[in-house]
């Protein structure tokens, strides 16, 4: 059974829990009879399917923690440098970038690489601000940072505290559907990074990367929640092409439990397993790089 253990929040999951939260009823009427809230049954899907997400796809935070036990060393050449932030335009670009760098970010921080910490989260920030959402992204949080430099466990919650108010932000002024980006982006950055590790022959990094079969499975079907929006069509599009190289990963079905330490996190148990040949494990570390560097270029 594999136990994984997740912060609350999971920085990077990028506050799920903030997501799953109920839609605000609008106020009565005084001149008219209280009337009973209506579900929004898409609301409701939506909802449903983070839940989902919430419970199969490592926080990026993890697989970093994953890299690190296993003996890697910190690589600053495989993230996303913090100069390109200034190439990014367009929602699309910007949110998945957003979720590109809140990986490396959660990457850097694993690493104790505090000053990376602060350079990454200052291009998120910067990313929020040009997508008009930098409301939810203050200026302070780069001072606490600061502040707390030689505590990690501060720099990994105030990480998690920025972007739970990042997607609460995007759902309290219904932008909800941006959030599909960040999480892809930062999905796939996650991936992109595990692969990388996973070459060299680490047999837990391989059975954790097979593992995200399932997590890719909810992910598109969280898209598929969005209908046909045009903003999602492309990120869309290319999960697809890993999921068609993800069916080729042989998966046998567990059940799946879950429960909440006195501390906060998470322990999710699982029965169930996946095994990845290394033919398919190198198609999906070059698709992946493939997909990455075009959002990143």
């Amino acid at each position: 059974m594999r136990n994984l253990r997740w912060m609350k929040p999971t920085a990077l999951a990028f506050g799920i829990c903030a997501l799953m939260s109920a839609c605000q009823s609008g106020g009565n009427n005084a001149n008219q009879p209280p009337t009973q809230p209506k579900v929004d049954s898409l609301e409701a899907a939506r909802e449903a399917e983070l839940q989902k997400i919430f419970f199969s796809i490592p926080a990026p935070m993890e697989m970093a923690s994953l890299i690190k036990e296993n003996g890697f060393k910190y690589d600053a050449a495989m993230l996303n440098s913090t100069e390109n932030v200034v190439k990014y335009t367009g929602e699309v670009k910007q949110a998945v970038n957003l979720g590109i760098y809140g990986a490396d970010l959660s990457y850097a921080s694993m690493f104790d690489q505090k000053q990376e910490s602060m350079n990454y989260l200052a291009a998120a920030q910067r990313l929020a601000r040009e997508m008009g959402v930098d409301g939810a992204l203050q200026d302070d949080i780069i001072n606490r940072l600061n502040s707390n430099q030689d505590s990690r466990d501060s720099l990994m919650r105030i990480v998690s505290e920025a972007y739970s108010d990042l997607n609460g932000y995007l759902k309290e002024n219904n932008r909800i559907s941006v959030s599909a980006l960040v999480i892809a982006g930062g999905w796939m950055e996650a991936l992109y990074l595990s692969t990388r590790y996973a070459s060299s022959g680490d047999s837990e990094l391989k059975t954790r990367i097979a593992e995200q079969k399932l997590s890719l499975d909810n992910l598109i079907n969280y898209f598929n929640k969005f209908g046909e929006a045009e903003n999602l069509k492309e990120v869309k599009s290319d999960l697809l092409s890993l999921q068609a190289l993800f069916n080729e990963v042989q998966t046998s079905a567990g059940k799946t439990t879950a429960s909440k330490g006195a501390d906060g996190t998470f322990t999710i148990g699982n029965s169930s397993s996946a095994v990845i040949s290394d033919e398919t494990l190198k198609k999906i570390e070059t698709l992946i790089a493939q997909v990455r560097s075009k959002y990143i270029s």
